[in-house]
């Protein structure tokens, strides 16, 4: 890979000149050459499927790994990848059966069995300090008996094991000698089996994939993908308008899609693909008592919220879960806007004066308008809502480590246990895992873990029900929005199929001449 460094404008200095100046060549002058220029909306954080965070940066990592399955871009379901075909008779001993012949990016060779054992010794090893190694904790042991097969046994029953070891974060696939190579740059020298190759970056202002002619699945459409960082969602606007982009990776105002929509642009979305939390440190001597948490809950008013600022890219959320989802309740509890139960609660809680609620935030986003709704609803019924506000990486760092009092979350997943598994279970309490609460409830981890392991299904059902209905009614997590995703882009670039992990198979993607 090449670290190009011509470029030193902050992106900041980037937007707002692209706002006055071309800055890009238009998108049509590389038509034959098949480049497709992609917005790009926020500081990249590097691309190691053991430490990877930020949907914008998963996009990249999706397209240049692959896992042993994978998601359909259009249906979300779980499909072959790197193997071609699977078996198990109890959900704990899984054989997969690679492909033969599938070949590294950068002349690495062919895929192995061997990468897959060294890929998923590598999250678990404490050395690695992977959140997604949880995910991982339930193999008891792998083998692999000849190249091209790879035996998986499991501590207990795990029918959801698939979407384990799909191409995301800890199923991604990685190759031991470039891991080794890269060092301490490995998550800037990414090397997969996908459709496409980081050619360069510039964290600045630019990412460069170029197409892997040896992709298993016979190269891409498109030989070029430039992604222009920008992280202004009207300079973006701007950006596609003039031609200077073909495809925006995410526009996140509503004004913004409305008049996109009318001018003609093509309105690539998926709907309700992911839940915005809000994470409520219990280890917080305020926030332990759940009484102050319950009282937060009923304290906004998401829907009105949702309405006002952005009814095409939000909706109410009530769940951990989406209604999607197979094993998704509507039974828990549910906290509708009621500030007079509020207040009571705080009272009751010994807070009838109210309290300062220290928030994690990122300065790239600033003080966001759903932001300013929560300080003023908050202000209500007596909470001091204060922001600190710092850069996307240490914002990721102490998030990950659970150094906050309440922070924001959204987790993409199909696999409802990725999301309960990752949020509830005390195995994952941060910073060894995504469980930034730090909640432990032995009833609710007996019933996941029973859940998991159930075969007969309407019992598989009423066990997720239940976790559903504890975890609601704890509340160390506060579901404040579903939320929607938009790639608006140029009519003639066909393929962007958004998956429920709000990413796109680049592969799919062609630009009509």
């Amino acid at each position: 890979m090449k670290i190009n460094r011509r470029s030193l404008l902050s992106a900041a200095l980037v937007a707002t000149m692209l706002a006055s100046t071309s800055l890009l060549a238009p998108a049509t002058a590389y038509a034959e050459e098949k480049t497709l220029v992609v917005r790009f909306y926020d500081d990249p954080a590097g691309f190691d499927p053991s430490n990877i965070f930020r949907i914008e940066n998963e996009n990249i990592a999706f397209n240049i790994f692959s896992g042993l399955t994978t998601y359909d871009g259009v249906t979300g379901e779980i499909i072959p990848d790197l193997a071609e075909s699977w078996e198990t008779t109890d959900n704990i001993t899984w054989t997969f059966h690679l492909r033969h012949g599938v070949q590294w990016q950068q002349n690495y060779g062919e895929v192995t069995a061997a990468d897959v054992l060294y890929s998923f010794n590598r999250i678990l090893d404490p050395a690695t300090a992977s959140p997604y190694a949880s995910e991982l904790a339930g193999i008891e042991s792998m083998e692999a008996p000849d190249p091209y097969t790879v035996v998986i046994k499991l501590s207990a029953p795990n029918g959801n094991f698939l979407h384990t070891v799909a191409n995301y974060h800890q199923g991604q696939i990685v190759k031991k000698e470039a891991i080794e190579a890269a060092g301490d740059q490995v998550r800037w020298q990414p090397v997969g089996t996908g459709p496409y190759y980081l050619d360069s970056i510039d964290v600045n202002s630019q990412i460069v994939l170029k197409r892997h002619e040896g992709y298993y699945k016979g190269p891409a459409p498109i030989d070029t993908i430039d992604f222009q960082i920008i992280k202004d969602d009207a300079t973006a606007a701007i950006a596609l308008r003039n031609g200077e982009i073909d495809l925006l990776m995410r526009q996140s105002k509503q004004e913004q899609l409305q008049t996109l929509e009318a001018e003609g642009f093509k309105m690539n979305h998926v709907d309700n693909y992911a839940v915005a939390l809000k994470v409520l440190n219990l280890t917080d001597p305020i926030l332990s008592d759940v009484r102050v948490r319950q009282a937060i809950a009923y304290a906004i008013d998401y829907p009105s919220i949702t309405a006002a600022l952005a009814p095409s890219l939000q909706a109410p959320a009530y769940s951990l879960l989406l209604p999607w989802m197979d094993v998704y309740s509507d039974a828990a509890p549910r906290y509708e806007y009621d500030p007079e139960k509020s207040k009571a609660l705080l009272a009751e809680a010994g807070y009838g004066d109210g309290f300062t609620l220290k928030v994690l935030g990122t300065s790239a986003q600033g003080v966001t308008e759903q932001q300013q709704f929560e300080i003023d609803y908050l202000s209500q019924v007596g909470i001091n809502m204060e922001l600190e506000l710092v850069d996307t990486p240490t914002f990721n760092q102490r998030r990950n480590a659970g150094d906050f009092m309440m922070a924001g979350r959204l987790l993409p997943a199909v696999n409802p246990d990725m999301i309960l598994f990752s949020y509830l279970h005390p195995e994952n309490m941060a910073p060894g895992g995504l469980n930034g609460a730090r909640y432990d409830n032995p009833e609710l981890t007996n019933t996941l873990e029973a859940a998991r392991a159930e075969a007969d299904p309407d019992k598989r059902l009423d066990l997720y029900a239940k976790v559903q209905e504890v975890a609601m009614t704890d509340l160390p997590y506060i579901p404040a929005t579903a939320s929607n995703v938009f790639w608006p882009g140029k009519q003639n670039v066909t393929g962007v199929n958004i998956n429920y992990l709000a990413q796109v198979n680049f592969w799919d993607v062609d630009i009509e001449e």
